[in-house]
């Protein structure tokens, strides 16, 4: 026997709105993931690069806490990295024993070059909006993502509580 969803397809606009961000969250690994693939990294990695070009230069605690993994993870991250080509690690001028992770210009011209054809589409949809909407877009895109990392706190905050239950 076949069987269906656990439950119908959500019918009120908010729910539909969270199955579209999950829906585009699938979307975004698969991309992500075949991305990785073919620069011979993995997806994590591809994250990683990605912050390094939008932020620039980070230490390991930093990128740790802005992907949710431990500094220790961030060591075998950057050594991927650079090992690639896509990443270099420079000493912190200021104290020795920081380390900074930099994205190479090269390297991630040559990841994010396999997204050019994203980005023209992304340039065409959005030329099809006026200007007020693709503010109301933007701004839609930005407090769903506010609203995300507050609900990934909280879900990390329960998973801690679960954990410390007899």
């Amino acid at each position: 026997m076949t069987e269906g969803p656990l439950w119908p397809p959500a019918q009120d606009v908010p729910h539909r709105l969270t199955e579209e961000l999950f829906e585009l969250s699938m979307a975004i690994d698969l991309i992500g993931q075949a991305t990785a693939d073919v620069l011979g990294i993995n997806q994590t990695d591809l994250i990683c690069l990605e912050l390094l070009v939008r932020r620039g230069p980070m230490g390991a605690g930093e990128v740790a806490q802005a992907l949710g993994v431990t500094t220790a993870a961030v060591s075998a991250i950057a050594s991927r990295l650079e090992a690639a080509g896509y990443a270099r690690r420079e000493m912190d001028p200021h104290d020795r024993r920081r380390v900074h992770l930099h994205a190479s210009r090269s390297g991630a011209m040559q990841a994010f070059s396999l997204f050019n054809g994203l980005y023209q589409a992304s340039h065409e949809l959005a030329g099809g909006l006026r200007p007020r909407e693709q503010a109301l877009l933007l701004e839609t895109l930005r407090r769903y993502r506010q609203l995300i990392a507050e609900h990934t706190a909280d879900v990390k905050a329960e998973g801690a509580h679960r954990r410390s239950r007899p």
